[in-house]
């Protein structure tokens, strides 16, 4: 029996360890920020000496904290009103007029910034043929310049007000990896999609350290009230990882996070950037501590489906097929940079974690890999592919389990997605999409992800998605989980990507003290009230960071 008192006791609860053999349990203890012990109530009880801290639990359930695997922190609080215009709720163009119009009336500045519309959802673009135009939002910004940016994260829409500004026009040409769209006279129609879209956000003016710090704290307290205790912040340039140090100093850092680094300022990445980056930088995996680490380097390799620039064998929308989005000429062009760029970021011992979404972009980091791997072998190498959205080729999958490869999927972007999804892929298509199920069973390590700002970072959703296999149609008695199966996507998966498996992701004796309370015993929720789940309290490092117990 353990000789030190517990500074806190959890007891007549669920206490659910997920550690390897799953044990469930009723009471915890904690020692300074790490578990002392998970056992029954009288075990527990043992522990306790005059200045312990004792929860009653009264049937609630205690998990491990959760930790998002993809999830921009640096960019969720910017993304937050009041900063932008939210139109995730804009179900047709006429709503998001008047949104617009209200925004336009009511706010200052020079530029109107919005966030998260999608044609999925907007009924007049639904099925494609009607295409957005700058002209559906001039009328209504009251002539100052409009920078609305998609779901995805992988488009802008102006009005022509902020064309004008970029200097963009029926001569302008589409940059390396990008695309000006136009109409049937050649004009740009406002939508500019992945690195066309910087022709434009280089004009709109960054926020300030100040309100980037300010929008950091916003984040974190958001997350904290969900029960997040960790997360891999997937893109974070030089000053926002300056942001993150200068939290974590003043002790304000209260989700632990691992950040990849990323030195191109547009949807695109480059072998020349990279390199630069890594050179220059003296990182590697692994720098950093408890709170804030180094995990990696972020790459893109292709777009997204919902706007044509994923890369796949077969088209889905239109015809298209997509294609990566690295630099060069032509598609052998592009694929040797991506090659290359996943070698030198494997070479400077920086994890790898890849964009890719279409089927033959995911192959093509695989080759990258592997390529990697035989030049210079790294056993401890844990790179990824982020989304995987396409991946339903049993040999890609067969691949990914035998070389070691993650997949860092999104059941909450596959829920909160599905309308844009539908209206790219069609309904069978937008079936199969982020098959975290089949993955899991060809022995791929996966983890899960809500890619916020892009949805909203609601873990709860997307354990009900894996749950339940909503959204997977005819193949969701293949994609469906057991509840352990989907809690470790968003607990011990995590922690593994990131090399900290063997000090977070499970409440274990020495691991830290990273846990959520939820309101509910969760055996008694139903699988369709899983999004329901109500967290009240989030501990981290046995710090109480959020508590509506």
């Amino acid at each position: 029996m353990h000789h030190q008192p517990a500074d806190l006791v959890l007891v007549n609860g669920r206490v659910l360890t997920l550690d390897q053999h799953a044990t469930e349990t009723t009471a915890l203890a904690v020692a300074g920020d790490r578990i002392l012990a998970a056992g029954t109530d009288d075990d527990i009880r043992a522990l306790t000496g005059h200045a312990t801290t004792v929860i009653d639990l009264a049937g609630r359930t205690v998990l491990p904290g959760i930790n998002d695997a993809h999830l921009h922190l640096s960019l969720l609080g910017l993304a937050m009103p009041p900063h932008v215009i939210d139109l995730s709720p804009q179900r047709s163009l006429e709503d998001l007029q008047r949104t617009l119009a209200t925004a336009a009336a009511t706010t200052h500045g020079e530029w109107l910034i919005g966030t998260s519309w999608s044609e999925g959802e907007i009924a007049e673009f639904a099925d494609r043929a009607r295409p957005p135009h700058r002209h559906d939002l001039d009328p209504h910004s009251g002539d100052r310049p409009v920078a609305l940016h998609h779901i995805s994260k992988h488009g802008v829409w102006a009005n022509t007000a902020a064309l004008r500004i970029a200097g963009i026009t029926s001569a302008t040409p589409d940059p390396e990896g990008g695309i000006i769209v136009r109409d049937a006279d050649g004009e740009p129609t406002g939508l500019l999609l992945e690195t066309a879209s910087e022709l434009l956000t280089a004009h709109i003016p960054p926020a300030g350290a100040e309100q980037r710090q300010e929008a950091l704290r916003a984040a974190l307290r958001l997350l904290n009230s969900l029960g997040i205790t960790s997360l891999t912040d997937p893109m974070v340039s030089p000053d926002a990882l300056r942001d993150l140090v200068l939290l974590r100093r003043s002790g304000e850092l209260t989700v632990r996070t691992s950040v990849l680094m990323y030195w191109d300022s547009a949807m695109s990445t480059s072998l020349e950037k990279v390199g630069t980056g890594l050179r220059t930088s003296g990182l590697a995996a692994g720098l950093g501590d408890e709170w804030l680490r180094i995990g990696g380097v972020k790459v893109f390799s292709d777009g997204v489906p919902s706007q044509g620039t994923a890369w796949t064998y077969q088209p889905y929308h239109h015809d298209c097929t997509g294609g990566l989005t690295t630099p060069g000429a032509d598609d052998t062009a592009r694929y040797d940079e991506l090659l290359d760029i996943i070698e030198v970021v494997h070479r400077n011992r920086m994890h790898a974690q890849v964009h890719a979404t279409g089927d033959r972009a995911v192959d093509a980091v695989i080759d990258g890999v592997l390529r990697a791997q035989s030049r210079d072998p790294w056993p401890d190498a844990r790179h990824a592919i982020l989304h995987g959205t396409l991946i339903k080729d049993p040999l890609t999958m067969r691949r990914l389990a035998d070389h070691g490869i993650g997949v860092v999927t999104s059941s909450v972007m596959k829920a909160g997605l599905a309308a844009g999804l539908r209206s790219a892929l069609g309904e069978e298509g937008a079936h199969a999409t982020f098959l975290a199920g089949s993955l899991l069973a060809a022995g791929v390590q996966v983890a899960d992800s809500s890619d916020a700002p892009v949805v909203p970072p609601d873990w709860r959703r997307g354990l009900q998605t894996l749950v339940t296999g909503d959204g997977y149609g005819a193949r969701a008695a293949t994609e469906r989980l057991t509840r352990t199966q989907a809690l470790r996507l968003w607990t011990n998966a995590g922690a593994s990507l990131e090399s900290a498996e063997h000090t977070k992701g499970s409440l274990e004796p020495g691991k830290l003290a990273d846990f959520v309370v939820l309101a509910e015993d969760l055996h008694s929720v139903a699988d369709h009230e899983l999004s329901g789940l109500t967290p009240q309290l989030t501990y981290v490092g046995g710090a109480c960071v959020f508590d509506s117990f």
